[in-house]
């Protein structure tokens, strides 16, 4: 048998590292960080302890991978949807309908990522105040300067931009988690996700 390329060797790693991450975002659901230990990560991923010892250190050396990634998958996909050639209201209608059916279709993806977010000072501990605010900055950012957007150009009510994202995150946020905790059937999501946009959009919508 001829030996595995570099590239073969490369993709088994990734894989690898995949299936540990996958099952830490398992366990981590179930347990928490701090109580999470390397062995159940290892009997959830169908791998040896040894194994998951091989890639990370230790437990939050892999948490901070995990999250890592995660972040930065959050921060890609925010800036690239908030700052599109598409009018303000469609991409803040756009933003809403693709996060409530993401959680509709995937609870426990969304509700890892809401569960990450009060996590990252324990996990990042020593320079998780400069990991917050890159990550407020980056998430948060975006999304305030397409309210400033809508504001000059008449879509949206004048207001406090600030006062007027958080109105629109905490609906969104909440919405969320009424959608993870598995509170609307299949058959009546859309529905519902349709009304939440029109509720939003009333109040911050300008109709004039």
């Amino acid at each position: 048998m001829a030996p595995r390329s570099s590239e073969q060797n490369e993709k088994i790693r990734s894989n690898r590292i995949e299936e540990i991450l996958n099952a830490t975002i398992e366990v981590y659901l179930e347990k928490g960080v701090r109580a999470t230990e390397i062995g159940d990560i290892a009997k959830k991923a169908g791998v040896a302890r040894s194994l998951v010892y091989y890639y990370y250190k230790d437990k939050m050396e892999l948490f901070r991978d995990l999250f890592t990634k995660y972040i930065q998958a959050a921060e890609t996909y925010i800036k690239a949807s908030l700052t599109s050639e598409e009018g303000t209201l469609i991409k803040l209608k756009k933003y809403v309908r693709f996060y409530l059916e993401t959680t509709q279709k995937n609870p426990r993806f969304m509700k890892f990522y809401r569960q990450m977010e009060q996590d990252i000072g324990y996990v990042f501990e020593g320079v998780s105040d400069d990991v917050l605010k890159s990550y407020t900055l980056n998430t948060r950012q975006p999304l305030i300067q397409l309210f400033e957007q809508g504001i000059q150009e008449g879509t949206l009510k004048e207001s406090n931009v600030r006062l007027m994202v958080h109105v629109y995150w905490g609906a969104l946020t909440y919405s969320i988690d009424m959608f993870a905790n598995g509170e609307f059937t299949e058959q009546e999501a859309q529905q519902q996700i349709d009304t939440v946009i029109d509720l939003i959009f009333k109040g911050i919508q300008n109709d004039k």
